[in-house]
């Protein structure tokens, strides 16, 4: 069944406007059009920059990310407005033209991997790179994907490899109060703490060694602030909780506690007015493999009195789950992944069963619970009548939270590079548990709320972020009066 809307014809003629273009020519072919308003780009990663009613140019910091200082990095982006299902699909490429070793992905060809935007140097990089990284490397010479057998569906065993390696991360609590090697507090360590992306997601590294990795609970950005009053208890996540026991505006002080499924683990009284040493609280534990390990930090801002009320406000919060340690170990599997290299600085794996891809291009290949490669039929979208075009994919769900019914199966799929793995301040829990039975591991069943989710990554509410790799879709346009 074929149907269009006869009685809703659109008649597009030059020098009609559409979402801030200007129709300069048509033809029986297609369209050209072009912005018809100066377009001034705000140089901040977490600023949108507009140029149609839903898709915008969002960027780095200024310097960040390049390779020059007074550079900066820029990507198409598109809100995902609408409840849905969609996918993000990583950059395609053609069995017909590509040699075995260009079939590769890193964190700015597929929206499935973590990409803070701010390091886009480092992680594209040919050399000491970081982040994710997912390469087909031939093992044997034979039936290898590629030119030289462009029909070749088959990537054997141990011949797709996913790589990642750990990134510095400074505090922000030094970045924005301008904190030197020489001035921060000696309870922070350092200026700097480590990340490690794991299948997609951010993880805290213990003792910045990237076999040891903690769930992120929450990380205040540099724009955030809690504001509690005396008797206020806030949910940080994953149990921990910090309540304000006490206000004193008068002596410029807060004491508060921090707790874990009720039970508390740190109290301490603050001093809003002081040095910053004074108003930065830590809290300290073993675990992983270390001894005093770094896990709690915020910052009293000020206090300050209401009509009825005392206020304390908190920033820089940074919390992972000092329970929650992932130890990894050559030999443990994840996801269809077995490991085979473990370093301070990274992560090898690779795939323990041979996959063999369905050329049909509404089928997923699936190789971890939630990433996928999808090709087009045999012979289609390639330069060869034998090849075919493959690409790694994720699905995402965008939630209604007011919905009280399922949302419809509606699937839209698009070249994006997902900046929810950048802005999320808590790490979903993705790893299977490793046949050697590691510790510090946790099911599904332990889990309800993950069980439930099932391989598709869900994210509540409107305003997903997706950055468009290629712009491939089709816009309803309406005219404008």
């Amino acid at each position: 069944t074929w149907l269009i809307d006869k009685d809703d014809i659109l008649i597009i003629k030059n020098g009609d406007e559409y979402q801030g273009f200007e129709v300069i020519e048509t033809s029986k072919d297609g369209i050209v059009l072009e912005n018809s308003k100066s377009i001034t780009l705000n140089l901040d990663k977490d600023k949108k920059n507009y140029f149609t009613d839903s898709w915008y140019f969002q960027t780095s910091d200024k310097g960040k990310g390049s390779t020059s200082p007074e550079g900066y990095i820029i990507r198409l982006a598109k809100d995902l407005d609408k409840p849905g299902n969609y996918t993000l699909r990583g950059m395609p490429v053609d069995t017909g033209v590509t040699s075995s070793d260009g079939f590769y992905w890193n964190a700015a060809t597929f929206g499935g991997f973590n990409y803070p935007v701010n390091k886009h140097k480092n992680f594209v990089a040919s050399e000491d790179w970081w982040g994710e990284r997912l390469q087909y490397v031939d093992k044997d010479g034979q039936d290898e994907l590629g030119v030289n057998n462009p029909g070749n569906h088959v990537i054997g065993e141990g011949e797709l490899l996913y790589s990642t390696r750990q990134f510095s991360n400074k505090y922000d609590l030094v970045s924005d109060l301008g904190l030197t090697a020489s001035t921060i507090p000696p309870e922070l360590g350092g200026m700097f703490y480590y990340k490690l992306p794991w299948f997609g997601k951010p993880y805290v590294t213990v003792e910045n060694d990237a076999s040891q990795l903690a769930n992120i609970v929450i990380t205040q950005g540099s724009s955030d602030k809690k504001v509690l009053k005396s008797g206020d208890v806030w949910d940080l996540g994953k149990g921990y909780s910090l309540t304000v026991n006490q206000v004193d505006v008068e002596g410029d002080k807060v004491w508060f506690s921090l707790s874990k499924n009720g039970e508390e683990l740190e109290s301490g009284i603050v001093n809003a007015n002081g040095t910053v040493e004074n108003q930065i609280f830590t809290a300290t534990a073993d675990f992983g493999d270390g001894t005093d390990q770094l896990y709690f930090i915020t910052y009293v801002d000020s206090v300050f009195m209401s009509a009825t009320d005392s206020f304390a406000v908190f920033k820089y919060t940074w919390l992972i789950d000092k329970d929650d340690i992932l130890i990894i170990k050559n030999g443990d599997e994840y996801q269809g992944f077995e490991v085979i290299e473990t370093s301070k600085d990274g992560i090898v794996l690779e795939n323990s069963k041979c996959i063999t891809l369905n050329l049909d291009k509404d089928k997923k290949n699936y190789f971890t619970d939630s990433w996928y490669f999808q090709t087009s039929d045999k012979g289609k979208g390639s330069t060869s009548p034998e090849g075919y075009i493959i690409y790694p994919a994720t699905d995402v769900v965008v939630e209604d939270k007011n919905a009280t019914v399922p949302i419809a199966n509606s699937t839209e799929e698009t070249n994006i590079t997902s900046e929810s793995n950048e802005s999320e301040n808590v790490s979903a829990d993705h790893r299977k548990a490793p046949s050697s039975g590691t510790a510090g591991m946790e099911d599904k069943e332990s889990h309800p709320e993950e069980a439930a989710e099932g391989s598709s990554t869900k994210l509540p509410g409107f305003g997903i972020i997706s950055g468009i790799i290629g712009v491939m879709m089709c816009l309803a346009l309406r005219r404008k009066s």
